[in-house]
């Protein structure tokens, strides 16, 4: 019986799409081992802007759930990281500067995505979960400065968690791309970035 309410929170739980994407192709296609180690990875990301709001689609290399839940259905923290910087004006001369070999460098926005895991509070009758946080930040001349934050409990209309995706959508204007503006996707050591496209 416990199990098969477990099933139900989890499917209760389970977020939708933000953004009809139809056949959109990815903005970024990294190169990675699927279901390699306990952290999930990303594999791809689109982007779309969307009445003012850009949003993102991160696609996983497995269902989230499973990175943020053991199997008895705790829910765990450190398994779920992502960070993806947005160079929404394409001037690498400006933003964050790493280098010249550095994709990152010319990125006026970071975004960070992480997990926190919350024990069971019996007095507010709520059960243990694991919130997808999200935080947007300004890297304009080397200063880091949040701009927004965000988590799937909080504020479902701007982070979903379903299958194997996460889709945030950024507040109207808080990054306004322009066409060909870069998307570069840090993972692991690595960096992969591409273009935007209205």
């Amino acid at each position: 019986m416990l199990a098969f309410g477990l099933f139900l929170f989890l499917l209760a739980a389970a977020g939708r799409p933000l953004h009809y994407w139809g056949s959109r192709a990815p903005v970024v296609i990294a190169e990675v081992e699927r279901g390699r180690g306990i952290e999930a990875q990303v594999e791809e990301v689109a982007a779309v802007l969307d009445g003012g709001s850009l949003i993102l689609r991160l696609t996983f290399d497995r269902p989230l759930r499973d990175a943020l839940y053991l199997k008895d259905g705790t829910p765990v923290s450190g398994r779920l990281r992502a960070s993806i910087y947005l160079d929404a004006d394409d001037d690498r001369t400006t933003g964050l500067d790493e280098g010249p070999l550095d994709l990152r460098t010319g990125a006026d926005h970071r975004l960070e995505v992480g997990v926190l895991a919350l024990g069971a509070d019996a007095s507010e009758k709520r059960p243990a979960q694991a919130l997808v946080t999200v935080a947007l930040a300004s890297v304009q001349g080397g200063r880091r400065r949040t701009v927004w934050r965000a988590d799937d409990s909080s504020h479902p209309e701007a982070v979903s968690v379903y299958g194997e995706w996460l889709d945030v959508r950024l507040p109207p204007g808080a990054v306004s791309p322009k066409a060909g503006a870069r998307v570069i996707l840090a993972s692991g050591g690595r960096s992969f970035d591409g273009r935007y496209r209205p």
